[in-house]
């Protein structure tokens, strides 16, 4: 069946090119003037203003001494000195350790901890750009094609006719009371928390990496330590076992002997299964399968102490520390989140429009006898709740006063750390003079006893005294070696020295398209 006319109602009328033309007039003013008051929001909560600082003027509640005592001998035994500057940036270095920091290395490039990491910093910089883009109208466009058929009405034949139609849309809510400007700051400021909590998860990894391997260094200088002390014990047992065949020594002395070899044997075989657990939780930190572990390790004789080390001013500490500046970005988030729930309680607009064109034939569209177009403006507020969005904003509120607090628990946290560390520090070198002296004494004691009882100058119990005396302290002094470079790692990253790489370093993620 050939076309027939399409409707009156479809026809075009002069009508529709006089309202075409009043488009401009009546559309452009409007919409500048509510694009313009959407820009010039009005603030419903006061501007967020950053946790007071009240940084005391010490860490301690005396001040730190500047220097430690000489612990004796050898590289771990020096004198460390700590004076007011910059916590280096890959303080790792300072060990001068190429087995550590290339372990470092390989945890910074595989750590799925980090990976993840960096994804999520990206999923919150899109998040960031996509709240700043509601500032913008939405602009949308869509077509349809379509053929109707009218019922017939007494003696008026049916009609059939065509329709084709093009529409452009614009929408655009304005920011009148800043739900949209709190969404933003709030989203800009997430993904700024994000960016720091990238930042500790490299200094925690950094930290965890350098104390997991001075740990596996100190079992590997207990097992060596151990094993000369089974190899004592077993030359012990000879001499004991000699004894007894001449007859100058009874049979229980040999079993006790026996005993302390078994002994030495036991704690050979645990101080080897804490190896490999350290060892193994090495592979995990640097992204591989325990039956990938390296085996290049560093060795506690071959690390450096540091001998000078820069301590932040306790008032640039929380610039200092990436995780105080991601707790204190994730407060900003927080009151752009009680301001957004406010600001919830106010009204809200919206203005649409649409120009197209609606013609019987596909070869007409184009021509602007077919225009069509509408703008509208709406408000919208709620009038009866229960109180629920009031309720809301007070939970948000409340919500931010508890991020307050818990800032403030992460700076305090910060503080203690730093404090443990300046103490430690100085322990540390007491305590390992103390073991070395120990160790020294005991060593002569040990050999002297060996001797007079070879002669027949000393009795079994005090050559089993001496022998254990000496196994005793020579695990002691190696623990103690062992653990003063493991507060020296803490301090370093208690107080904050950068681990990550420069890309990283930025503070403001790009919320550009």
């Amino acid at each position: 069946m050939p076309d027939t006319p399409a409707p009156l109602a479809l026809q075009p009328k002069n009508k529709t090119l006089a309202r075409n033309r009043l488009l401009p007039a009546v559309a452009s003013p409007l919409l500048a003037g509510m694009l313009g008051l959407g820009l010039s929001a009005c603030a419903v909560v006061p501007a967020y203003q950053a946790p007071a600082s009240h940084a005391p003027g010490e860490y301690t509640t005396s001040p730190a001494a500047t220097q430690t005592a000489r612990a004796g001998a050898g590289k771990g035994g020096n004198v460390q000195h700590l004076a007011s500057g910059e916590t280096p940036a890959n303080w790792w270095r300072q060990f001068k350790s190429p087995q550590l920091d290339a372990l470092i290395r390989d945890g910074f490039e595989r750590s799925p901890t980090l990976a993840a990491s960096r994804a999520t910093l990206r999923q919150y910089t899109y998040l960031a750009r996509a709240a700043g883009a509601a500032y913008y109208p939405s602009v949308g466009i869509n077509g349809s094609a379509s053929r109707q058929r009218t019922p017939k009405e007494g003696a008026t034949p049916p009609l059939i006719y065509n329709t084709f139609a093009g529409k452009l849309t614009v929408s655009y809510n304005p920011d009148v009371f800043g739900r949209t400007g709190y969404a933003k700051q709030s989203a800009a400021a997430q993904a700024e928390q994000r960016r720091f909590e990238l930042q500790a998860a490299y200094q925690t990894l950094a930290g965890n990496i350098t104390s997991t391997a001075v740990q596996a260094a100190g079992y590997q200088a207990q097992i060596a330590a151990t094993e000369q002390i089974l190899r004592d014990r077993q030359r012990v047992l000879k001499l004991v076992e000699e004894q007894y065949r001449l007859g100058s020594t009874p049979y229980s002395n040999v079993l006790t002997q026996r005993s302390e070899v078994a002994s030495a044997r036991a704690s050979l075989s645990s101080l080897r299964q804490a190896f490999d657990q350290t060892r193994n939780q090495l592979a995990t930190l640097t992204g591989r399968y325990p039956s990938d572990a390296t085996t290049r390790l560093p060795r506690l004789q071959q690390l450096t102490l540091p001998a000078n080390i820069p301590v932040q001013l306790p008032s640039k500490l929380a610039q200092a520390r990436p995780d105080i500046r991601a707790a204190e970005a994730g407060l900003r988030a927080t009151y752009a989140q009680y301001g957004l729930a406010y600001a919830e309680r106010f009204p809200s607009f919206a203005i649409t429009g649409a120009f197209g064109q609606s013609a019987p034939k596909l070869s007409d569209l184009g021509d602007s006898a077919y225009n069509l177009w509408n703008i509208a403006l709406s408000a919208s507020a709620t009038l009866f709740d229960a109180g629920a969005l009031k309720d809301k904003s007070q939970a948000a509120k409340a919500a931010f006063e508890a991020g307050t607090a818990n800032y403030r628990l992460t700076v305090l946290e910060a503080f203690r750390q730093v404090a443990d560390g300046l103490r430690a520090l100085s322990a540390d070198a007491d305590i390992l003079k103390a073991r070395k002296d120990a160790l020294d004494a005991a060593q002569r004691a040990l050999k002297i006893t060996r001797d007079q009882y070879r002669l027949g100058g000393a009795d079994y119990q005090s050559l089993l005294t001496a022998q254990i005396n000496a196994g005793q302290t020579r695990i002691s002094y190696l623990q103690a070696l062992q653990q003063r470079y493991l507060d020296t790692a803490a301090l370093y990253v208690a107080l904050g020295g950068r681990a990550w790489p420069a890309q990283d370093s930025s503070t403001t993620p790009s919320t550009n398209s």
